[in-house]
């Protein structure tokens, strides 16, 4: 009996400290953009959308790491937020504002995102506001080298 209140116990302080560790990463809608357009997380990180007044998020088919979670919130809906687990890049856009830029990124984990190539590659599939994504595809890749996650 005692030796199950001793794992209870460390796995209580595991999980605890697991979310003790865990950050909140706000992204603000600005008019016709996100702040940050890039921003880094670690895996069990949250991500929380501020200022979201006549603005959704959705992210972009084929432009976020193969088996996660899309998601989709409704316009106006302030404080949306998730917790993302799978390391990569996911890309996403408020869809009122993408012909005008309004297109992010988050990349989870270390280093370069295992799915970079993938969003490259699937830059072509995208219908509307391809020019847009390709500009954040571009800005994004900019970041990673300043960061020292990509080399030039």
């Amino acid at each position: 009996m005692r030796s199950m209140r001793t794992v209870a116990l460390v796995a209580a302080t595991m999980l605890a400290s697991h979310a003790a560790m865990a950050e909140e990463h706000i992204i603000r809608a600005v008019v016709d953009h996100w702040e940050p357009m890039v921003t880094y997380a670690k895996p069990g990180d949250t991500i929380k959308f501020l200022n979201m007044l006549g603005h959704d998020t959705e992210t972009l088919d084929g432009m976020l790491p193969v088996g996660a979670e899309k998601w989709k919130a409704p316009l106006g809906k302030e404080g949306f937020g998730f917790t993302l687990d799978k390391p990569g890049a996911y890309m996403y856009k408020c869809n009122p504002h993408m012909s005008m830029g309004m297109v992010g990124v988050v990349v989870v984990g270390d280093g370069v995102p295992a799915n970079l190539e993938a969003i490259e590659k699937n830059l072509d599939s995208v219908k509307f506001g391809k020019n847009m994504v390709a500009r954040a595809l571009r800005k994004f890749k900019e970041d990673l080298v300043k960061t020292g996650r990509l080399k030039k």
